[in-house]
């Protein structure tokens, strides 16, 4: 288990939805935070579709999906800066 110190910051969310039609993957870019490593990411969707994550960085990430998509995703990133 890892120790972290806790530096006094208020953690860094980002949220948002789109609405999308046949694709198999969202790019999302949530660089306006300023995080110096990757956030959590939680991803849902309108419809029943497995969603996995992929190229998650410190400013964006990847929201791929099991079959083509036609619906809204909504996602939200979590880190510090």
């Amino acid at each position: 288990m890892a120790i972290t110190k806790n530096t006094g910051d208020y953690p860094r969310i980002y949220s948002c939805s789109d609405t999308v039609s046949g694709v198999t993957f969202v790019d999302i870019n949530y660089a306006v935070l300023g995080l110096v490593s990757p956030p959590a990411i939680n991803a849902m969707t309108s419809i029943d579709v497995n969603v996995f994550l992929s190229d998650v960085t410190a400013s964006t990430a990847k929201i791929n999906f099991s079959h083509t998509f036609v619906g809204t995703v909504y996602y939200t990133g979590i880190g510090f800066k």
